[in-house]
């Protein structure tokens, strides 16, 4: 086939969407695991109230996000009142804001004294930001054109992501607040572990699987050795992925010292954000035509 006429349009996601992405996986992160670390028994203020405020905080900041990514505002009030239900738009929309409704009934909770009633809402607030966390990846497989945004694997990359993204937000806000050592050494675990199934991820769909079709090999192509392949090596591979890890194994020898587990975290974050860009970008990178 020959394109005979064609016209070129504008990517429509671009940095908005990287930071919205980002944002929310911070948040819901942060839930996820104070959620989980409490249902196993951890009280500490760190988990009881270090990450409902950074999920809450993040949370505001991702619908801000997405309020100015809609362009017009009143957009954002048409999916609340007539929302299409076949579109994960409007489900994410709804989803963010249980999320939202569940961190700051968590914030009430606590400080009202009431933590017993905490023991209830632990399992509903992990369900919900999972959820939260999850949506976004069936909102990309919605773009079919785009071949590099389909299958299982983004899904599950956003969720490895969220809980590294939300264990380095803990570990940063920590150096800040304290925290107690057995809580330090589970968030330091969980983003080892999260950044080992994200750096995984990554190297089984573009170094080692082939590319189901044509437009996916094009896009891996510009992930792996064209525009985004610095981006792809030193940040989502090695800060997103390999130095985590070496600084939490260098953490366990010193007694995970956040004097080596906050600066992983921040390279962490960056390594994360790296590439959700590529994501993004080279998702879109490849003409429809």
């Amino acid at each position: 086939p020959r394109v005979d006429y064609d016209i070129p349009h504008r990517k429509p996601w671009g940095l908005d969407l990287v930071i919205y992405l980002l944002t929310k996986g911070i948040s819901t992160g942060a839930l996820m695991l104070s959620a989980l670390l409490w249902m196993l028994g951890d009280r500490s203020v760190l988990v009881g109230l270090g990450g409902p405020v950074i999920s809450a905080i993040f949370t505001l900041i991702t619908a801000v996000v997405l309020v100015i990514d809609l362009e017009q505002p009143q957009r954002f009030l048409m999916i609340l009142t007539r929302p299409n239900w076949t579109s994960w738009l409007a489900r994410g929309a709804f989803l963010l804001g249980a999320h939202g409704a569940v961190a700051g009934l968590w914030l009430a909770l606590q400080f009202s004294g009431q933590t017993a009633a905490l023991s209830w809402l632990a399992p509903v607030a992990f369900v919900v930001a999972l959820s939260a966390t999850a949506y976004t990846g069936f909102l990309f497989a919605q773009g079919l054109a785009r071949d590099l945004w389909q299958g299982p694997h983004s899904t599950i990359d956003l969720v490895a992501q969220a809980i590294a993204e939300g264990s380095a937000a803990l570990l940063i806000f920590s150096f800040f607040t304290g925290g107690d050592a057995a809580t330090i050494r589970a968030l330091a675990l969980a983003l080892a572990l999260a950044s080992l199934a994200h750096l995984s991820i990554l190297v089984l769909e573009h170094l080692v699987t082939p590319s189901p079709t044509v437009h996916h090999e094009l896009a891996v192509r510009a992930v792996r050795s064209g525009p985004y392949s610095a981006l792809f090596w030193i940040g989502a591979l090695g800060m997103g992925g390999l130095v985590p890890l070496a600084a939490v194994w260098l953490a366990s020898t010193t007694g995970f010292s956040l004097a080596i587990l906050v600066p992983a975290a921040l390279i962490a974050l960056a390594g994360c954000l790296a590439w959700e860009y590529i994501w993004v970008e080279a998702g879109q990178s490849v003409p429809n035509s």
